[in-house]
């Protein structure tokens, strides 16, 4: 046998002891078995089976004296029984061992229900043996398995319900706690086992009679569901709770038999019989501190199979209140390893306005005897929200009857070895054991400051969570613990942009604005930050409780723009934050052409300008294209957010050019055009050459020309392009003869200008003006006397004026065969000859201008008349005229009046022929 002292220096066996605690529920989960007719019920046994062969406990030989016993399992079959089991009890025969702590035991019936019936029985920090006892597992016993030495005697199942693992071929262990829960209701007949095995290396025992079960059954009994329900959780220590349990059979109340009420498998009281509506009841002001598991059991009566139902009870001490300070003056018992006894331990806070601004803890009565096991975590009214006071700190000499605070102000963290002071929290651990505390703890929050509290809501349930994490040492916080909360009136920033999203480079003002209550805070300070990097730190609240933050210098992406009150002894802290949105600048690009339109091959000068916001934008390029054709690499922007590209290669015809400006980390990229025109140069062409007869038009051709350009013409070479106009003129010999074009024979150079936008061109040719012959005319009386000078007007008609003012040569041939008269003189000079005899001549004459044109001849007919018969002179007065002209005087010879009249005839012709002659030259 090994003493409990000399076990204190072994390996821990587990970190934290394997007794569970049941959830707190208000019904407890109910047993359904087969069901029969009561009026059919009968009873089978108690009947005895038994398998007395000595199981070895562990196996003889296992490594460090742990694991399964054998035989393993040790089974016993049971047969011959009818009906239903309605009871089961277990006995295991001579059963000695040296730590029956370590001994878990698992019962299986033939259906497979399984009770794990023996596991870490005894207190923790106890060493519990046994020696050649009987014991006895039988639901109604009056206790569990007790601590130290186990005598022979009757025992309810014991076990702390914890997952022990049991080898394989043992199934995984129910969830059930009694032997009726796990076990009513099945069929008895089959092979049972018994998986027994050692988890804690150290100690050896036996079962040298083996073991045995004690089986009752009924027949046709109906199956019966129990439930259970408290008064009111959590309760108070002290206070009364009632547990009711109400058991039916197929929706119907069963109204015989009696229900068994345990706490923790501690029985509250005897058991208590059923009355006429199905239920028992069960006062009781004897719970501790702690949560407790709450079975009540319905052992079943003839006709009505046993069931179970469970519910969870917690139980607090009452807070103790002084002003803002919450005491549980309850003792906290620290076993050697695990969870303290309450776990947790709970203060109530409530009365309190406004979120946390400060909390400490303090421990009353430490007593341990190695300080560094203890592990102590504070969780707030929401559990998540924790950390741990201590941890690994302490050292290992013993304390008793320290008090420790915990204040974040505190000078110093916990001390070694331990004593009474005011500390900061302390965590010590290093290699991370203390990553868990044993359920129903939350998570660690990973939190080292009391401060994590602050801003939240102080009221509710604050819980001590200790455990010790090493085996072999114990101790206690005799005096309980306490809280002092301080609180504030709670605040509320609001933070607000006065553009959002912005461009880059522009102004915003944030404004935060600090109320509580919905009343404006004027006391106290704003800091604003964009993310972690400082902006505008402890700037005055004003008297609406406003504070204003401007800047432009924000870069292009999303701001985490923060702003932080920073409270008074009267206010909270808050905050609030905003996503501002900082855009790429917009920017405005303008392009300009050094020449528009502009010539096939000349050089042209693009220029665009950027800008923001008015400004010049000097970082980043600009790219030039032509119709998304690329213009040459892109090109930088100078101090005046311009760039330039020029170019001579753009052909004939409209080009869309384009300079973009490439986007930056700051500025958004622009565009701008421009339509340039580009244009082959001005042609001219003069056509010619022409050539013009005197008193004719003539027909100008510039065909060849640019076309769509302005047509000009110079005639007479004087520079001046305002003698005609348009790509075909035509020139009357007015027209000519108004620029000087006047008389030919004679040449002339012409010239075109042809103008295209910008552009001028010109081009000559020559224009021959041919010399006209002179038309002859002749004025005057076609008749003549013979003997007697005959004198008419020649003339010349020229439709040059040039030859008009200068002499003619005219050429008479009488037509008498007398010589050629030849005259030079004006266009109408007088000639005289005397025909010698009468008769009727054809005269001809021609015309000769002074550049040699001869006109055509002109025939005449001169009519002579004969020479009158000279008479003496009459001494008579001359006779009167005829009263008509024209007709000779009475007496006058008849031919001389026939010749008269035929020279009228004559000349009267040839003046109708002249005018004719005139207009058609004028025309």
């Amino acid at each position: 046998m090994v003493s409990s002292e000399s076990r204190r220096g072994e390996t821990s066996r587990s970190p934290f002891p394997r007794r569970g605690v049941a959830a707190s529920v208000s019904i407890a989960l109910a047993l359904f078995v087969g069901v029969a007719a009561p009026s059919l019920a009968h009873a089978d046994g108690p009947t005895t089976f038994s398998n007395t062969t000595s199981i070895e406990i562990p196996q003889a030989g296992s490594a460090n004296q742990t694991g399964p016993a054998t035989p393993y399992p040790s089974n016993i079959t049971v047969s011959g029984l009818a009906g239903l089991v309605t009871k089961v009890q277990v006995v295991f025969h001579g059963l000695t061992h040296g730590a029956l702590n370590d001994v878990d035991a698992l019962v299986v019936a033939p259906t497979g229900q399984n009770l794990v019936v023996m596991s870490d029985v005894g207190a923790p920090n106890t060493l519990t043996t046994s020696n050649n006892a009987t014991l006895t597992f039988d639901d109604s016993a009056a206790g569990v398995v007790p601590s130290g030495s186990v005598p022979t005697g009757s025992y309810r199942p014991s076990s702390d319900g914890g997952a022990d693992a049991f080898p394989a071929p043992a199934p995984a262990p129910s969830a059930q706690t009694t032997l009726a829960g796990a076990f009513t209701g099945v069929a008895p007949n089959g092979t049972w086992q018994l998986f027994i095995v050692d988890d804690t290396s150290g100690d050896l025992g036996t079962m040298s009679g083996g073991w045995s079960l004690v089986i009752t059954t009924e027949q046709a009994a109906v199956a019966t569901t129990t439930t259970v329900t408290t008064s009111g959780t959590p309760s108070k220590t002290g206070d009364p709770v009632t547990f009711t349990t109400t058991v039916t059979a197929g929706g119907s109340p069963v109204t015989t038999g009696s229900v068994s009420f345990t706490a923790d498998n501690a029985a509250l009281g005897p058991a208590v019989a059923l009355n006429a509506s199905g239920q028992a009841s069960l006062t009781t002001t004897t719970l501790t501190e702690g949560t407790h598991a709450i079975l009540a059991t319905y052992t079943g009566s003839t006709g009505f199979l046993g069931s179970n139902g469970s519910v969870s009870q917690r139980v607090d001490n009452t807070t103790v209140v002084t002003g803002n300070t919450f005491c549980n003056p309850g003792t906290l018992t620290v076993p050697q390893a695990g969870a303290s006894t309450p776990y947790p331990s709970n203060i109530t806070v409530s009365g309190l306005a406004g979120p946390v601004t400060k909390v400490t803890a303090t421990l009353n009565g430490i007593a341990h005897t190695a300080p560094i096991d203890l592990d102590v975590m504070l969780s707030g009214p929401t559990p998540s929200t924790n950390l741990l006071l201590m941890s690994d700190a302490g050292g290992i000499a013993p304390v008793s009857g320290a008090t420790i605070t915990f204040d974040d102000a505190a000078a110093g963290s916990v001390p070694a070895p331990l004593v009474s002071g005011t500390f900061r929290p302390t965590d010590l651990d290093t290699e991370g054991t203390d990553a868990a505390f044993p359920a129903p703890a939350p998570a660690i929050s990973g939190s080292t400051t009391l401060a994590s509290f602050n801003g939240g809501n102080a009221n509710g349930v604050w819980s001590l969570w200790v455990v010790d994490d090493a085996s072999g040492d114990t101790g206690s916080i005799g005096g309980g613990w306490c809280l002092t909360v301080a609180t504030v009136s709670a605040t509320t920033t609001a933070l607000t942009s006065s553009v959002n999203p912005s461009a880059f480079g522009d102004a915003v003002t944030f404004t935060a604005t600090v109320t509580s209550g919905g009343s404006p805070v004027t006391g106290g300070t704003v800091s604003f930050a964009d993310g972690a990097t400082p902006l505008a730190s402890n700037v005055p609240l004003d008297a609406n409780g406003m504070v204003t933050f401007t800047t432009s210098t924000l870069s292009v992406g999303t701001h985490g723009i923060t702003a932080t009150y920073s409270g008074t002894a009267a206010f909270a802290t808050s905050d609030d934050s905003v996503d501002q949105v900082v855009g790429l600048a917009s920017t405005s690009t303008s392009l300009t052409s050094s020449l528009n339109p502009s010539l096939v091959g000349g050089a042209v000068t693009f220029t665009a300008t950027v800008t923001a916001g008015g400004s010049p934008v000097t970082g980043g390029t600009v790219s030039f294209t032509d119709a998304g054709s690329t213009l040459g690499a892109p090109v930088a922007l100078d101090a005046n957010g311009t760039a330039t590209l020029t170019t001579s290669a753009l052909t004939a015809g409209t080009h869309p050019i384009t300079a973009t400006y490439s986007a930056t980390a700051a500025y958004a990229t622009s565009s701008g055009s421009v339509d340039q025109e580009v244009r082959t140069p001005a042609v001219a062409v003069a056509g010619g050459p022409y050539s013009v007869a005197e008193g004719d038009s003539v027909a100008l051709d510039g065909t060849g020309s640019s076309p769509g350009a302005t047509y000009e013409w110079d005639l007479d070479a004087d520079g001046d392009y305002s003698d005609a106009s348009g790509l075909t003129p035509t020139l009357t010999w007015d027209q000519l003869e108004a620029v000087g074009i006047d008389d030919g024979p004679s040449n002339h150079t012409i010239a075109l200008r042809v103008t295209l936008g910008s552009q001028q061109s010109t081009a000559t040719t020559s224009l021959a003006v041919v010399n006209t012959a002179p038309d002859t005319v002749v004025t005057g009386a076609l008749t003549a006397t013979a003997g007697t000078p005959f004198t008419i007007k020649v003339g010349a008609d020229d439709p040059s004026s040039a030859d008009m003012a200068a002499d003619f040569t005219y050429m008479v041939d009488w037509g008498d065969g007398s010589p050629v008269l030849t005259v030079v003189g004006p266009a109408d000079p007088p000639v005289t000859h005397t025909y010698a005899a009468a008769g009727t001549y054809t005269a001809s004459l021609t015309s000769t201008d002074k550049d040699g044109g001869i006109g055509e001849a002109l025939t005449i007919v001169v009519v002579v008349a004969a020479a009158p018969v000279t008479t003496p002179p009459a001494t008579t007065p001359p006779a009167t005229p005829p009263a008509t002209g024209g007709l000779p005087p009475t007496g006058a010879d008849p031919s001389a009046a026939l010749a008269a009249a035929g020279f009228l005839l004559l000349l009267g012709a040839g003046m109708v022929a002249y005018a004719r002659r005139r207009h058609s030259i004028r025309s």
